[in-house]
């Protein structure tokens, strides 16, 4: 049967009803669709973090940090000595040689008389520990020469020395104050140097791991009980008392305890008062231009970059005083005169080798060399060159 052309009304009217509807819902039905299609291919929103309740998970107690007064503000010519060993100077002299330098320090990091004590070849089986401070001038010729190798064999040769060291702090061997005052002070003074030159960034972990040590040794040093047993020889030699004082400054400066720095200053100022009005500082009741020179140079370090301000004003007279005293020691020809000296020159001491000691030129030239950085004058340089050149008696 044939279909109908003309529909009755009433079906014709469902008919327009529907497409309106299905016209007003095809928006519809697009949003649902795209919504479906989101929810099947991205993740549901993360929904809001809030924190949980105190009571349900209470935080752990945190122990405050140990504080340390800070150490008093360093020297206003503090980094001089940094230039100074640097200096063509020391290029020349000293650190020219950098491969024999290199040899001085065993694989295992054993300086002086200690390589035959460890190797077991040494007469009467005894060590020193301030036979590693030598590691101080392997330090600062790396720095000099900008030779990596030095600068490690140098931190190996601390590292040797710190192997040695006493749960309490100290080194078991004979004048352990005496060699810990050495040792401590080559040891501030080479990481110093190195974190002020940037060679201490290429070396983190290994300074990182002397600094513990250091801390011990500093501290068995300062400990007055042990200060009391050495007090004797300490004040007969002014040297020494300068040599701890900047030990202690030194290594109070670089650890950041400024108990360290304190008990420093009251060392140096105990030797400031061991100079004789004419300027020498006293050594066994006398004067020795080799020692005094040591003790020059280490106050001229402390001066640098260790000494708070006032300390600073308060040596630099004595620091004149003593470079004067010591230029009327050296002849026009750079030869120290050694007549009058109490501990070298004349068979009066022996050093650990047992050889007779003699007249540092490398101490004398060094104190003069330094001066002529730190206080900024360099009529000093000529003297020093003066006696690394000569042949020098005793």
């Amino acid at each position: 049967m044939r279909e109908n052309p003309f529909p009755p009304t009433w079906l014709m009217a469902s008919r327009a009803y529907a497409d309106r509807t299905t016209r007003m819902l095809r928006p519809l039905f697009a949003l649902l669709a795209a919504f479906l299609a989101g929810c099947a291919t991205a993740p549901p929103p993360r929904g809001v973090d809030y924190p949980a309740p105190a009571a349900a998970a209470p935080a752990a107690v945190t122990p405050p940090p140990i504080s340390r007064p800070a150490p008093p503000a360093p020297a206003a010519g503090s980094g001089l000595d940094a230039v100074f060993e640097r200096s063509a100077l020391l290029a020349d002299s000293f650190y020219k040689n950098a491969d024999a330098l290199l040899q001085q320090v065993e694989p295992s990091g054993a300086m002086g008389v200690n390589r035959g004590w460890e190797a077991g070849t040494r007469k009467g089986g005894e060590w020193f520990i301030e036979e590693q401070r030598f590691a101080d001038s392997i330090i600062g010729a790396g720095v000099n020469r900008n030779r990596m190798d030095l600068i490690s064999a140098g931190l190996r040769a601390i590292e040797w020395g710190f192997a040695q060291q006493a749960m309490d702090g100290s080194f078991p061997c004979r004048d352990n104050y005496l060699g810990t005052s050495y040792f401590v002070a080559a040891t501030a003074h080479s990481l110093w140097l190195l974190e002020s030159t940037g060679y201490g960034r290429s070396f983190s972990g290994r300074i990182g791991a002397l600094r513990s040590p250091l801390e011990r040794a500093a501290r068995w040093l300062a400990d007055s009980r042990n200060a009391q047993v050495a007090a004797e020889a300490q004040a007969a030699h002014a040297s020494r008392l300068l040599l701890t004082g900047y030990a202690l400054s030194a290594a109070g400066h670089v650890l950041g305890v400024a108990e360290f720095t304190q008990a420093g200053d009251a060392s140096v100022t105990q030797a400031l008062q061991r100079q004789h009005t004419s300027g020498y500082f006293y050594e066994r009741g006398g004067f020795d231009a080799s020692y005094h020179a040591e003790g020059l140079v280490y106050l001229l370090r402390y001066y640098d970059h260790a000494a708070g301000a006032d300390s600073q004003r308060h040596a630099a007279p004595a620091l004149q005083r003593g470079l004067d005293w010591l230029a009327t020691r050296v002849n026009a020809r750079g030869v120290v005169q050694v007549a009058g000296n109490t501990r070298t020159g004349a068979n009066q001491e022996r050093d650990r080798t047992g050889a007779p000691r003699r007249i540092s030129a490398v101490a004398i030239a060094r104190a003069f060399g330094l001066a002529g950085h730190v206080l900024a004058a360099p009529r000093y340089e000529p003297l020093a060159r003066a006696v690394i050149s000569a042949r020098q008696a005793g």
